[in-house]
């Protein structure tokens, strides 16, 4: 197995680029997501108007096509990496243990997906404007952080996502080349 061909590195390309979307925009989404909430509670602002939530909630779904798309693409970079590399699964730990903590995150990420998708149908793609009652709304955006288990699955994704980068940062579980002409 060849680290410096083609496909292995049109799919490191893939996986590294959208692993650095799919972070900086989930990141970006939390921070978005948790705007229309009073500081460590669940309960909207009282300041915020009903169109200013509503947009905000506008701007989490625009975030959520952007971690959707690109943790679409790092999943087959990935995916494309390990099944390039899977010879070298025995002499490259690492490898293994990040393929396995990737297929581990496509579950979640593809359920959050679809709860993207349900609440991006509730807008217009082009202008932003809500198609259903703000309440319908506000309830499926509500269901997403109210949703202990998905929300317990998301910190966990991310935390598994950071180990993916110290595993490939840091490399463990390498074997090292013994060196022939030292005998």
């Amino acid at each position: 197995m060849s680290f410096s061909s083609w496909p292995f590195r049109v799919c490191l390309t893939l996986f590294t680029l959208g692993g650095v979307v799919w972070l900086g925009a989930s990141v970006a989404r939390m921070v978005v997501g948790f705007d229309v909430f009073l500081t460590g509670t669940l309960d909207f602002k009282p300041t915020q108007s009903e169109s200013v939530r509503l947009h905000t909630i506008w701007l989490f779904t625009l975030l959520g096509g952007w971690t959707g798309w690109s943790f679409l693409t790092c999943t087959v970079g990935g995916l494309g990496t390990a099944i390039i590399a899977w010879k070298s699964f025995r002499s490259h730990g690492w490898l293994l243990m990040s393929a396995i903590l990737l297929v581990l995150l496509i579950p979640v990420q593809a359920y959050v997906a679809w709860e993207d998708y349900r609440l991006w149908t509730f807008f217009d793609r082009v202008t932003g404007m809500p198609f259903a009652q703000p309440s319908e709304i506000i309830g499926v955006f509500l269901h997403r952080y109210t949703n202990t288990a998905v929300n317990i699955m998301l910190g966990m994704s991310l935390l598994a996502a950071l180990t993916i980068i110290l595993f490939c940062t840091l490399r463990p579980l390498q074997k090292q080349k013994l060196d022939s002409t030292k005998a």
